[in-house]
């Protein structure tokens, strides 16, 4: 069966939840303080915010990376806190690609599904099929088998993202997934990845600290300071209405950089003013 026809039945798609989330290591620094957040079903939503802000820590705590310290996180209403990390239905994709440089592409994509077990376990019909598609919709069909060196780095994230997607999570978590790539492959890999998640409307969490990257996909931003949710809505709602300070002068950094991809995204002219407003 094709992914984007098991993906229509509404069978994967699922919300997230965190209710007065908290992270406290032992030391006693608090990483994470009281974050409530909802994102919707189908939604992509980037946490967006400095480095060391939590933004990180949230995305292992729903991974079931960190233990949670208080607080509750619920996925599709059920609440996950105390499941580990296989059992949870998530894929995720981090900042190496962690690739085998050994095997090849075909079982880079498929060593996950070969390595599920029990009612899990699938036939190897199965996992050859689903490969397949997943190759064909990353537009990796060619290189099935050839082993990573020899694919360039848009390719490899590709296979990431492939090995992620073909186990057909419940939700995909990325964190900064773009940062090795250069200024050219980053604008690809956006494009690329928002391409993905429209087709197969699969609920996305991304990690970031570029405002580009969070203004090109995000339908919804949350940004975090300090571990503390600051604002979370529209990426161009922020710009325009930055909930206090900090957000204001966050996102203030780069407008220029801003101000040329919103127009890219919206084709509508927009001046630097009119963000600042």
């Amino acid at each position: 069966m094709d992914y984007r026809q098991v993906e229509s039945k509404g069978e994967r798609m699922v919300s997230v939840e965190f209710e007065n989330v908290n992270k406290q290591y032992d030391d006693g620094f608090q990483a994470v303080k009281g974050l409530s957040l909802d994102i919707k079903d189908k939604e992509f939503l980037v946490l967006l915010g400095p480095s060391g802000c939590g933004k990180s820590t949230t995305l292992r705590m729903l991974a079931g990376l960190e233990d949670v310290t208080e607080g509750d996180i619920r996925i599709d209403g059920m609440k996950v806190n105390h499941l580990p990390a296989g059992a949870r239905g998530l894929g995720m994709v981090f900042q190496s690609y962690a690739l085998y440089p050994h095997m090849s592409i075909r079982d880079n994509l498929s060593f996950g599904l070969r390595m599920m077990k029990g009612t899990e376990k699938l036939e190897t019909e199965e996992i050859s099929n689903r490969v397949k598609e997943i190759a064909q919709l990353l537009e990796l069909d060619d290189h099935l088998d050839k082993k990573p060196k020899e694919l360039s780095g848009g390719q490899r994230q590709r296979v990431a993202l492939g090995r992620a997607l073909v186990r057909r999570p419940k939700v995909l978590l990325m964190d900064e997934p773009l940062s090795n790539l250069d200024a050219e492959l980053r604008h690809q890999m956006r494009n690329e990845i928002r391409r993905l998640h429209d087709e197969l409307e699969t609920t996305t969490i991304y990690v970031t600290h570029d405002q580009i990257e969070a203004m090109t996909l995000a339908d919804r931003i949350a940004i975090l300071d300090n571990g503390t949710l600051q604002q979370h809505c529209a990426p161009l709602e922020a710009y325009q209405n930055p909930a206090n300070d900090f957000v204001r002068s966050f996102l203030c950094k780069h407008i220029d950089d801003l101000v040329d991809t919103a127009n890219s995204l919206f084709k509508k002219p927009l001046e630097s003013s009119e963000v600042e407003e």
